[in-house]
C-alpha cells in the first residue's frame, strides 16, 4: 500500500486533529471526512446512551470520538463500530464474528433477484403449487451461508407487498452468525422496516452445506435448540432438507422455487497476499470468507489442463449448491462470486449439467456497476476482462 503524502497529511490536520488517523484506512480525505463525521454521531449517541444507564461513568463524546477513531485507523471495520449497516432499506446489525454485508454488490444483485421473482410470480403460480387455489401467489425461498440475514430480510421486504405466501429458509453453520440473523429479524420489524409477518415468514437454521458432519436431525425444534449448545453435532443440509420435505412436518412436501446463496469464495493465496483487505483478514471471519479444503473432488484449470489446488479451495461450494438447488427443484439460482474468471468456472460446472441441472438451463454472469439503477448484464466474450461480474444466475422451467 503506498504511503500517504505528508502534504495529505498536513492538509488533513489542519481540518481536524482526527482525520490523519482516518487516513490510514480511508486514504482519501473526503472519505476520511465522512467518516469522522459518522464516527462524531456516533461518539454523541453513546454519551448520551450511558447518561440513561444507571451506574455507568459518562464519558464526554470527544473522549468517545478519539477512542473510536484510534480503533478504526487500526483496521476495525466502520460497520463494526457502528454496530449496522443500511441493506436496501433494511438496518443490519454487524457484529463482530459475523460477515459484514457487502454494498453494492450483494445488496444490487438480491435487489435483481426479487425483480425477477416479481415479473414471473406475478404472472403464473410456482411450478410444483398443486392446491387448489393455484392462483394464489406464494413462493418458497431457500438462502444458503445467510450470515446476518440480510439477503433473506431483504428478499422478504420486496416480495412482502405483492406476494401473499413466503416462505424463506436460511441456513448458516455459525451459531453466532444465526443468532444474529434472527436478531436482525426481530430488530427490523421492531424499526417497520420489516412486516410483522416476516416473523411467520422467514426462518434461520443451523446446517453444514458441505456435509462434513453427517448428524441426523429430528425435527425443526432440535436444530433451533441445538443453536444454542456449543457441543452440539451440526446436521448437514441433507438432514434439513429430509425434514423440510417429510409428509408429517409442518412443511409438508417444501420444495424450494428459489435459490441464494453468498457463500465463502475467497482462495487461501488470495486471502493471504494482499489481495483481501487488511482489515477483513484482521477482523471479519476467515469461515465466511475462505471455504474448507475440498474433499474428494478437484477439477481442472480450464487454460492449462493442470489442477490449482487453491482455485479448486475457492470454488468449493458451487457445485454443492447447485446440486442442492437440483434437488429441491428450484426455477432460479442465484450464487454470488469473487471475480469474472470465479463466475466464469461457476457458469461452466452449471452449463455442464454435471451437479443435476438440465443443459438447456440459462445460465447467465450479472455485474453490478455500482450505480444507482443496478445496471446488470449477460457478460459475452467481449467483456472478458470486466471486474463486474459478481453473480451467476441458472434459471430453468417455467423461469427460461
Amino acid at each position: 500500500m503506498p504511503r500517504l503524502s505528508a502534504s495529505l497529511l498536513r492538509s488533513a490536520y489542519r481540518k481536524h486533529p482526527l482525520l490523519p488517523l482516518l487516513l490510514r484506512e480511508c486514504r482519501d480525505l473526503p472519505s476520511a471526512r465522512n467518516e469522522l463525521r459518522w464516527l462524531r454521531e456516533h461518539a454523541l449517541s453513546l454519551v448520551e446512551k450511558d447518561r440513561h444507564s444507571p451506574g455507568n461513568c459518562v464519558k464526554g463524546w470527544r473522549t468517545q470520538l478519539r477512542s473510536i477513531v484510534r480503533e478504526r485507523a487500526r483496521g476495525k471495520p466502520l460497520q463494526y463500530i457502528l454496530g449496522d449497516q443500511p441493506f436496501g432499506d433494511l438496518e443490519i446489525l454487524c457484529r463482530q464474528g459475523v460477515l459484514i454485508p457487502r454494498l453494492p454488490e450483494t445488496e444490487s444483485y438480491t435487489i435483481r433477484t426479487a425483480q425477477l421473482i416479481l415479473s414471473h410470480f406475478a404472472k403464473s403460480p410456482p411450478s410444483h403449487t398443486t392446491s387448489p387455489d393455484a392462483s394464489r401467489r406464494s413462493i418458497r425461498i431457500l438462502d444458503l451461508c445467510s450470515g446476518t440475514g440480510c439477503i433473506p430480510l431483504l428478499l422478504h421486504t420486496l416480495l412482502a407487498p405483492s406476494l401473499e405466501d413466503i416462505t424463506i429458509i436460511g441456513i448458516d453453520i455459525s451459531p453466532r452468525a444465526l443468532a444474529l440473523a434472527r436478531q436482525n429479524l426481530e430488530h427490523n420489524i421492531a424499526k417497520g422496516h420489516l412486516s410483522a409477518r416476516a416473523k411467520q415468514d422467514v426462518q434461520f437454521l443451523q446446517a453444514d452445506i458441505l456435509g462434513y458432519q453427517h448428524e441426523t436431525a429430528q425435527n425443526i425444534n432440535s436444530i433451533i435448540e441445538s443453536t444454542a449448545s456449543s457441543t452440539s453435532t451440526i446436521p448437514s443440509i441433507d438432514a434439513i432438507l429430509k425434514i423440510l420435505s417429510n409428509p408429517t412436518s409442518n412443511d409438508a412436501g417444501l420444495m424450494f422455487d428459489i435459490v441464494v446463496s453468498n457463500p465463502p469464495y475467497i482462495s487461501p493465496v488470495e486471502y493471504r497476499n494482499g489481495t483481501t483487505r487488511r482489515s477483513v483478514r484482521l477482523y471479519e471471519p476467515k469461515l465466511a470468507l475462505v471455504p474448507p479444503p475440498m474433499q474428494n473432488k478437484l477439477h481442472k484449470n480450464d487454460a492449462s489442463g493442470t489442477i490449482d489446488s487453491s482455485q479448486v479451495q475457492a470454488d468449493v461450494f458451487y457445485p454443492q449448491i447447485l446440486s442442492i438447488s437440483a434437488r429441491v427443484g428450484a426455477q432460479l439460482t442465484v450464487m454470488e462470486c469473487g471475480d469474472v474468471s470465479q463466475a466464469r468456472r461457476v457458469a461452466q460446472i452449471a452449463k455442464s449439467g454435471a451437479d443435476g441441472h438440465s443443459k438447456d438451463a440459462i445460465v447467465e454472469i450479472w455485474k453490478c456497476d455500482g450505480s444507482e439503477d443496478y445496471g446488470f448484464t449477460m457478460m459475452g466474450p467481449a467483456d472478458a476482462e470486466d471486474d463486474g461480474a459478481r453473480a451467476v444466475a441458472i434459471s430453468r422451467g417455467t423461469m427460461k
